[in-house]
């Protein structure tokens, strides 16, 4: 049996990943907002991106943001994925 272990720092690594490639995804800007919510909400974040003001400002309906916001989810993801 091969049996491959993983240090935490890996494994927070991987779901940081899989959660930014999820948002990469979402084409339709206009969804852009609510896919963003649900993926962070899937890892139980939610709260954490209410209090930090994540999913509020004007730029979350500029499609122009859409790297910026991407990068402040990344970082927020980073802060947050224990």
């Amino acid at each position: 049996m091969n049996i491959k272990t993983h240090t935490k720092e890996q494994a927070r690594e991987f779901l940081k990943q899989e959660a930014l490639k999820e948002i990469y995804e979402i084409n339709d800007f206009n969804r852009f907002h609510t896919r963003v919510f649900c993926v962070i909400a899937k890892y139980g974040l939610q709260l954490n991106a209410k209090r930090e003001n994540l999913l509020s400002g004007d730029e979350w309906s500029n499609p122009a943001c859409r790297e910026t916001l991407i990068k402040r989810v990344e970082l927020f993801l980073d802060k947050h994925i224990r």
